[in-house]
């Protein structure tokens, strides 16, 4: 046990996947984001206070601070147990996020969305937790798709993902299949773009993963999954924690069905071995398939 403790210590930050190259402060603040930090407590339930479906946000975030932007990309940053400021560090993954994409073609707006990404503690340093509070922030993440598209209902919406945002993602899905005021008018999120996703890969098989197979199938026009059998995170860190693989690292699981409009993509090749360099490697592909 001591001997998984001290593995599960030195690897567990690097599941985060916050690691930072060319950005800083000064970019991060220049990024417009939905935030819902310190909307949860560290044992994972929501904070006296806060809403189920609430979030604030920060700069010009279209449709709720500012005009309508004609495409716009939320970017849902990982997990964070090693650093000394989580939110600074999801900030600058969000300005990396934006002049990745930007600089491989992308001509929308991004914004990011940041959440309680640093909480929890014991034997798995937060991870129980942050997977609660990522499965929490479905409901804020789709609530704010859903003011969106009230607002700019001709907005075109994408998301994108790294790690642990992932269940963000999948949990915002699953939350806009069940919700009359996204449903009725006919709404979908055009592109979805995971990366590293830090979650089971059974979650969009029609066998095992029924609700989430059926908003990827419903609510969404194309679901890309970006997998690599060589992340030195997924690899082993969330195969010693959760006992099963990752979507991040291998696609949908062998022999499970997926919806028509899934497609899996192993960008090994580009990523190599570091979790963390995702964006640096593949922003072009993103970019080709949104």
């Amino acid at each position: 046990m001591a001997h998984r403790r001290q593995f599960l210590a030195t690897t567990a930050a690097a599941l985060s996947g916050l690691a930072v190259v060319g950005s800083g402060p000064a970019a991060a603040a220049s990024v417009p984001h939905v935030s819902t930090r310190d909307h949860f407590d560290d044992d994972g339930s929501l904070a006296s206070g806060h809403a189920a479906r609430g979030y604030d946000t920060s700069g010009d975030v279209p449709g709720v601070d500012a005009g309508c932007a004609a495409d716009l990309t939320v970017f849902v940053h990982g997990w964070d147990k090693d650093g000394d400021d989580p939110e600074a560090a999801a900030l600058d993954k969000i300005a990396l996020a934006d002049a990745e994409l930007a600089d491989a073609g992308y001509g929308g707006t991004l914004v990011g969305y940041t959440w309680d990404n640093g909480k929890g503690g014991g034997l798995d340093f937060g991870w129980g937790e942050s997977q609660d509070i990522a499965q929490g922030n479905g409901r804020k993440l789709a609530q704010f798709a859903v003011d969106l598209k009230a607002a700019c209902p001709d907005a075109t919406l994408r998301f994108a993902s790294h790690s642990l945002g992932a269940q963000v993602v999948f949990s915002a899905l699953r939350s806009l299949d069940g919700r009359s005021d996204w449903t009725d008018p006919g709404y979908e999120v055009a592109t979805v773009h995971s990366f590293g996703a830090a979650t089971d890969n059974e979650v969009p098989g029609e066998e095992e993963g029924r609700a989430t197979y059926e908003a990827i199938r419903d609510r969404t026009g194309r679901v890309h999954n970006y997998y690599n059998e060589a992340d030195d995170v997924l690899q082993w860190v969330y195969n010693a924690i959760e006992f099963d693989q990752a979507l991040g690292e291998t696609g949908l699981e062998d022999g499970d069905t997926p919806p028509a409009n899934y497609t899996d993509h192993d960008v090994e090749g580009q990523v190599g071995d570091d979790h963390s360099n995702y964006l640096n490697t593949i922003a072009d592909d993103i970019v080709g398939d949104m």
